[in-house]
C-alpha cells in the first residue's frame, strides 16, 4: 500500500470519528475503499450516514475518481431518481485517483450540470461552484466531499484545504443528477450509486 494511501487511511479516520471501520465497501476497477456507514456534524448534530453504494468515474482509459453515496440512516431510497430527489442529508465522497487541475475540475463540473439544466439555470450557483473549484490543486487521494445540507444548500468540502457553502437547496439536485439524471455521466455511475440499497 503506498504512503499516500496509507495517509488518507489516517485522516479519513480521524475525521469520521465513529464510523464504522471494519465493514468497507469497494468499488469496481478501484482499490479505494468506502466505510459503510459514518457519522457527521450537520447543523449542529451528529448524523449516522449509510453507504447507498459506489462507483468510479473514467476518462478514457484513466481512473479520475471514485464515488460514494451517502444517506442519512434510516431514509430509503429505493432508486436514483429518489436519491437524486431526496431533501434528507446526503452526501458525495469523491476520492481522486490523479492529480487533477482546479480549471478542468470546475470546467467538467460546468459541463455535467448542464447536462440536465441549460442556462441560465442556477447560473450564480454554477459560477460560484466553479470559481471555488478553479482555486484549488486537486491532488491523487485528496478527498472532495459533497453534502446536501437540507434548508441550507449544497457543502463542498476538500478534505484539510478549503469549503465552501452554496446556499440554495435545489442546486444539490443539480449536482446529484450529474451521477443520476438522465442525462449522467455514465449508467454504470448511476447503477453503482444505488447498488447497496
Amino acid at each position: 500500500m503506498t504512503r499516500i494511501r496509507l495517509a488518507a487511511l489516517a485522516v479519513l479516520a480521524l475525521c469520521i470519528g465513529s464510523a464504522t471501520a471494519n465493514e468497507l465497501v469497494g468499488v469496481d476497477g478501484s482499490k479505494t475503499q468506502y466505510v459503510a456507514s459514518q457519522v457527521v456534524r450537520i447543523n449542529g448534530k451528529d448524523v449516522k450516514f449509510v453507504c447507498t453504494g459506489t462507483a468510479l468515474r473514467k476518462k478514457l482509459l484513466f481512473n479520475v475518481y471514485a464515488i460514494g453515496s451517502y444517506v442519512q440512516e434510516g431514509m430509503k431510497v429505493k432508486s436514483a431518481e429518489e436519491l437524486a430527489a431526496a431533501d434528507m442529508p446526503k452526501r458525495l465522497w469523491l476520492v481522486m485517483e490523479r492529480d487533477v487541475d482546479g480549471n478542468d475540475m470546475a470546467e467538467a463540473f460546468r459541463s455535467a450540470i448542464r447536462l440536465n439544466y441549460a442556462e441560465p439555470a442556477f447560473n450564480d450557483e454554477v459560477n460560484k461552484l466553479s470559481a471555488f473549484m478553479k482555486g484549488l490543486s486537486i491532488k491523487q487521494g485528496d478527498h472532495v466531499w459533497l453534502t446536501h445540507v437540507p434548508g441550507v444548500g449544497l457543502h463542498c468540502q476538500v478534505l484539510n484545504k478549503t469549503d465552501l457553502t452554496i446556499q440554495n437547496p435545489k442546486f444539490s439536485r443539480a449536482v446529484w443528477d450529474i451521477y443520476l439524471g438522465k442525462n449522467n455521466l455514465g449508467e454504470h455511475i448511476k447503477k453503482g450509486l444505488v447498488s447497496r440499497q
